[in-house]
């Protein structure tokens, strides 16, 4: 089975990330190549099963983890993020986007399309203009605003306490956010969950919350959008994923509502979609999406 190759991937600063290339198998032509954009917090070896899958279909496809995340989280850090320095925008401009530049570099003649999870649909946003450039489709899976009122219900219920209670306080006083320790999102430096506290809180997330910064890189996204949303996702509702595509202005999008009671799947959830179980059921539908021309519609 093809599990990856492991190598080190400079982001624009020269930190130094741990990325995984899984190719297509020697008898396969490479079709397109792909960038996984991680869920926050959820470390790229999640996606690994999913990657060689694409890749046995003929997909060049990278993964990463941001710095301070999973693989790219320093020996020094490994007990605590605290003092360890960065937030989205470092993400993004300079993780995300070393990510999205050294792949095209690799495959220049192929399209790259980047599959975002969850967080991993709003980098993209944020990345540099040579970044967004390179990038000619974006699948979002479980993605949208993170405006706590528009979540799902089971995940509002847990939103004062880490929006408004225990969250700020413990990321004020250790230095960091210890998700991991508390069994809520995972571990998070002191700056992004900073900002993410801040971006919750706005009815327009971060590109309402931080216009100035962030709302410019939405703008200029010219790339097409296929997002997929599930009805039973406990932290994305389908106005959430109504609210990213919004923000993304210039973007054409469509939005492809699945439920998982009707396609007889079960459970599938806001992580279920990765998982192995669904290999047979959801993953082929991102083949043929990746495959498709994506029309400039938003379907209502």
């Amino acid at each position: 089975m093809n599990t990856g190759q492991p190598f080190e991937l400079l982001a624009a600063d020269g930190f130094v990330l741990t990325a995984y290339l899984f190719s297509p198998p020697a008898r396969l032509q490479s079709r397109q190549s792909v960038l996984i954009s991680s869920a926050l917090a959820v470390p790229q070896r999640f996606y690994a099963r999913f990657a060689t899958w694409l890749a046995n279909q003929g997909f060049v496809v990278l993964t990463f983890d941001p710095r301070g995340m999973g693989a790219s989280r320093p020996a020094a850090f490994a007990g605590s993020l605290r003092g360890f320095a960065t937030d989205f925008g470092v993400w993004a401009e300079q993780d995300f986007s070393a990510a999205v530049l050294w792949l095209k570099t690799q495959c220049p003649n192929l399209p790259l399309q980047v599959i975002g999870h969850s967080l991993g649909a709003q980098q993209p946003g944020i990345a540099s203009q040579e970044a967004q450039r390179a990038i000619d489709g974006l699948l979002a899976i479980g993605s949208g605003s993170g405006y706590w009122r528009d979540w799902a219900w089971r995940s509002q219920l847990i939103a004062p306490l880490l929006l408004h209670s225990l969250g700020p306080l413990l990321n004020r006083l250790l230095g960091y956010f210890p998700g991991r320790r508390l069994g809520l999102v995972g571990d998070l430096p002191h700056g992004v969950m900073r900002q993410w506290i801040h971006w919750c809180r706005h009815p327009d997330f971060a590109w309402g919350a931080d216009p100035q910064k962030i709302l410019a890189g939405y703008q200029q996204a010219r790339f097409p959008i296929h997002a997929i949303g599930l009805s039973d996702d406990e932290s994305m509702t389908q106005a959430c994923t109504r609210k990213l595509l919004a923000a993304y202005t210039n973007a054409p999008s469509r939005l492809e509502m699945l439920d998982p009671a009707q396609l007889g799947l079960g459970r599938v959830g806001h992580m279920g979609f990765f998982r192995r179980q669904f290999s047979d059921s959801l993953w082929p539908r991102v083949l043929a999406i990746l495959e498709q021309k994506t029309d400039a519609r938003l379907l209502v």
